[in-house]
């Protein structure tokens, strides 16, 4: 079983601003909808690794399976029982940019994070995340509403709970 979603927005901003954004995991924290601080372990290519800190604390060790420049960035974790793919594009169009960021969630656990609403939750994550990065690459300008913050539900406590209990990576303190 797995799930995907994604969330696309076309706004008015030069694409190589949204990409430099996607080079650059020192701003993944301002845009990026679970992202605490990630760091690289060298050049953004593929079959690197890029640390990330989830909003609950674990370290994951992505690996970037796909890399073109000035377009996609993708990369996969693999949490306990899951395969997660992140993947971020930008296309050229015209008088801007069409931002396309998805997340893909397989593995024996992708069954049981739908059915407790984990899809329709990063959605509106997802939404957010692509109205932020459109924001930080036309220099500040909204280019749709930001959506508004969303308390943590019940299923999404859950998900955090499992995840630290499980954590597919390490713990460690913020830099």
């Amino acid at each position: 079983m797995s799930w995907k979603i994604e969330s696309v927005l076309e706004a008015s901003v030069a694409p190589a601003a949204v990409f430099a954004l996607y080079l650059d995991p020192d701003t993944w924290s301002t845009w990026g909808h679970n992202a605490t601080w990630a760091r690289a372990h060298g050049p953004l290519v593929e079959g690197g690794i890029v640390d990330v800190r989830a909003g609950y604390s674990t370290v994951y060790h992505c690996l970037i399976r796909r890399f073109e420049p000035g377009r996609a960035l993708e990369l996969v974790v693999k949490p306990l029982l899951m395969t997660v793919i992140n993947t971020y594009e930008v296309d050229a169009i015209d008088g801007g940019a069409r931002i396309r960021h998805a997340l893909e969630i397989s593995g024996p656990l992708a069954t049981v994070t739908r059915m407790g609403g984990l899809d329709r939750i990063y959605q509106r994550h997802l939404d957010a995340e692509v109205a932020a990065v459109a924001r930080q690459a036309g220099g500040g300008i909204e280019s749709r509403p930001a959506v508004a913050a969303v308390s943590t539900s019940l299923p999404q406590r859950i998900w955090r709970t499992l995840a630290r209990l499980l954590h597919g990576g390490r713990e460690r303190p913020a830099p």
